[in-house]
C-alpha cells in the first residue's frame, strides 16, 4: 500500500502527524536542557521532572483506554490535544523544580489521553490487513516530524536563552492546533453496542490474555532503549560537551533512518514470524548501546560519530517496531477492548521512557561511564524474551500480513 491508497482523511492525518511531531520533538529533545541549563534545576531533579511526565502517563493511559472504548477514540484524542496545548503554554513560565514537575504532570495527562486513543482510532478505522501499512506510514510520519523538529529545536535554542526556548514552546503549541483541526474529518472510533460482546468485559479480560501480558514484559526492553537513545541522548551529549546545533542534527539521525527504511522494512517483515522480527528489533538496540558505551572515552569528534551511528541503528529497530509491534496489539484485541489494550501497552512504554530519563539523570550525575549499561542489558533480555514467545503467539496472527 502506498500513501495514496489511504483515504483523504487518513492522508490529512499523516500530514498533520508530521507537523505535530515537529513541535513535540523540538520540545522533548531539549526540555531536560531547559530545566537544567536555563532554569538552574539540578540535573538529577531535572531528570526526575522530565520523567514525571511518563510516570503520569503510566497512571493515565489505562484510564484513557477505558474512556476511548466507552466514548470513542476521537473524543479522547481531542481532549488530549487540548490538555497538551495548555501544558505547552505553561512550560514558558516554569521557574523551579515544583513547577517543572507540575507542568510535566499536565503534559503527561495530555499524552496519556493522546497516545492510546490515536492508536485505538487507527486500529479501528481500517481493516486488519491494512494495519501494518498504516502503522508503518504513521511511524514514518512521526520520525519525519522528529527529524525536522530535532534540527529546528537545535537551531532555536543554540544560545540557551529563555527567549529562544519560549519560541520553541510556541512552535509546539501551534503544531497541536494543526493536528486538532484535522480530527473532525476522521471517524469517531466508537464501536456500536450491536458489535460488542453480549458479556460484560473489561480490563480483567485483557489481563487474562497471557500472551499479551508476556508481550508487555518484552516491551520493557525496547521502551528503555527508546528512552535512553532518543529522549535522554541530548542531555548526555550536552554533558559530553557537544554543542546544541550538533545535538539537534544528531537527534535527526535515528528519525531519518526510520523514514528511509520504514517502507522497505514493511515489505521485509511481510510473511515473516512476528516474534523473530521483534527479536531482531532488540538486536539493533543491543548494537547501538554497545557503541554508546564507548563514547565517554572518545574524543568529541569520535563521540559525535558514534552517537550518530547509534541513532541510526536504533532507527532500524524502530522501523521494525512500526511495522510489527503496534499492529500486533490491535490484532490481539477484540474491537470493544482496543482502547484498553493500547492503554496498557502505552502505560508500559511510557513508564519505561520516564524511568530512562530519571535513571539516566541520576547515573550521569555520578559518572558518565555507566549510563548505557542498563539499556544494553535490557535489550539483550528483549532478544531472549521475544524468542521465548515465538511458540506462544496465536497462530492466526503469528505472521505479518
Amino acid at each position: 500500500m502506498g500513501f495514496r491508497s489511504f483515504s483523504p482523511a487518513l492522508q490529512r492525518f499523516l500530514i498533520a502527524t508530521v507537523i505535530n511531531m515537529i513541535g513535540s520533538a523540538a520540545l522533548f529533545g531539549f526540555v531536560l536542557i531547559y530545566f537544567h541549563e536555563v532554569r538552574g534545576i539540578p540535573l538529577d531533579q531535572a531528570g526526575l521532572a522530565v520523567g514525571v511526565m511518563s510516570f503520569t502517563m503510566v497512571l493515565g493511559t489505562p484510564v484513557a483506554g477505558f474512556l476511548s472504548d466507552h466514548l470513542g477514540a476521537r473524543k479522547v484524542l481531542t481532549a488530549g490535544c487540548l490538555v497538551s496545548i495548555l501544558a505547552g503554554c505553561l512550560y514558558a513560565f516554569v521557574t523551579d523544580f515544583r513547577q517543572a514537575v507540575a507542568v510535566s504532570m499536565l503534559l503527561g495527562v495530555g499524552n496519556a489521553l493522546w497516545f492510546p486513543s490515536q492508536a485505538a482510532l487507527l486500529g479501528l478505522i481500517v481493516q486488519p490487513h491494512e494495519r501494518p501499512a498504516l502503522s508503518a506510514f504513521q511511524r514514518a510520519a512521526l520520525n519525519l516530524g522528529a527529524a525536522l523538529g530535532g534540527v529546528l529545536g537545535g537551531f532555536l535554542v543554540h544560545d540557551t536563552s529563555l527567549a529562544s526556548f519560549r519560541w520553541l514552546f510556541a512552535v509546539n503549541v501551534l503544531t497541536y492546533f494543526v493536528f486538532l483541526a484535522i480530527l473532525p474529518g476522521l471517524p469517531s472510533g466508537f464501536v456500536p453496542k450491536e458489535q460488542r460482546s453480549p458479556h460484560k468485559i473489561g480490563f480483567a479480560e485483557v489481563v487474562r490474555d497471557r500472551f499479551f501480558m508476556r508481550l508487555l514484559l518484552t516491551d520493557i526492553a525496547v521502551a528503555l532503549g527508546f528512552g535512553f537513545l532518543f529522549a535522554f541522548m541530548p542531555a548526555y551529549a550536552s554533558e559530553l560537551g557537544i554543542n546544541k546545533v550538533t545535538i539537534g542534527i544528531l537527534f535527526t539521525f535515528g528519525a531519518v533512518s526510520v523514514v528511509l527504511t520504514q517502507i522497505p522494512t514493511l515489505r521485509w517483515v511481510r510473511g515473516r514470524h512476528r516474534m523473530h522480527s521483534l527479536a531482531l528489533m532488540n538486536v539493533w538496540f543491543v548494537v547501538a548501546f554497545a557503541v554508546m558505551n564507548f563514547t565517554p572515552h572518545m574524543a568529541i569528534w569520535m563521540a559525535i560519530g558514534a552517537i550518530g551511528l547509534a541513532q541510526v541503528l536504533g532507527g532500524f529497530g524502530e522501523a521494525v517496531l512500526g511495522a510489527v509491534r503496534t499492529p500486533l496489539t490491535s490484532d490481539l484485541a477484540p474491537p470493544e477492548l482496543v482502547g484498553r489494550y493500547h492503554g496498557l501497552a502505552t502505560m508500559v512504554f511510557q513508564g519505561c521512557m520516564g524511568a530512562a530519563n530519571t535513571i539516566g539523570g541520576i547515573t550521569m550525575q555520578r559518572s558518565l561511564n555507566y549510563v548505557w549499561v542498563l539499556p544494553l542489558v535490557a535489550s539483550l533480555a528483549g532478544v531472549l524474551g521475544s524468542l521465548a514467545l515465538r511458540h506462544r503467539i496465536p497462530a492466526h496472527i503469528a505472521v505479518t500480513s
